[in-house]
């Protein structure tokens, strides 16, 4: 059985972060390669994601190459070109300017519940955006997020789909 760990870079700074459920559902389906964000940290990273809602959980490990800031315009010339998500939907939410975080790999694991998640922190909270977990008060989380065991994995390739935003970029 191979854990989350063996897709775990330690050079990247790694974040705990939410999506809702239609996201997560669209990453896991291959439908989904770029998250948007208002704003965001703004270097390759890895990151745990808690999906959001009522029967919410931890469930991915994602890989995120280095974040593309642009005005939204340019933002949705993008998605045209690789994901085709709704342009009213990326307007309405980035404004003028955003960021778009491309996925680079996506690995799944057993849903961590909240109250499974406060076993381990007692003191965790899903995040409305971002927080660190290679910080030293969260060293057991990320240590036990590691852990798990590696239900699926799927790199997904950027080389065209650099080429094909070439002129963006």
């Amino acid at each position: 059985m191979t854990l989350i760990q063996a897709h775990y870079n330690p050079l990247l700074p790694t974040l705990l972060m939410s999506l809702h459920p239609q996201p997560t559902a669209a990453i896991l389906s291959g439908r989904k390669i770029i998250e948007y964000r208002r704003r965001f940290f703004q270097h390759p990273f890895q990151a745990f994601v808690y999906t959001t809602g009522s029967t919410g959980a931890l469930q991915l490990f994602l890989s995120f190459g280095q974040p593309i800031s642009r005005p939204t315009t340019t933002l949705i010339q993008i998605d045209t070109r690789l994901q085709t998500d709704a342009t009213t939907n990326l307007t309405t939410y980035l404004a003028d300017q955003g960021v778009a975080l491309p996925i680079k790999s996506v690995a799944t694991l057993p849903h961590l519940s909240r109250e499974q998640l406060r076993q381990i922190d007692p003191k965790f909270i899903p995040p409305r955006a971002y927080f660190f977990l290679d910080k030293p008060d969260k060293q057991d989380l990320l240590t036990h997020l590691l852990q798990q065991p590696c239900l699926s994995y799927r790199k997904i390739d950027w080389k065209s789909k650099y080429a094909a935003i070439q002129e963006f970029l």
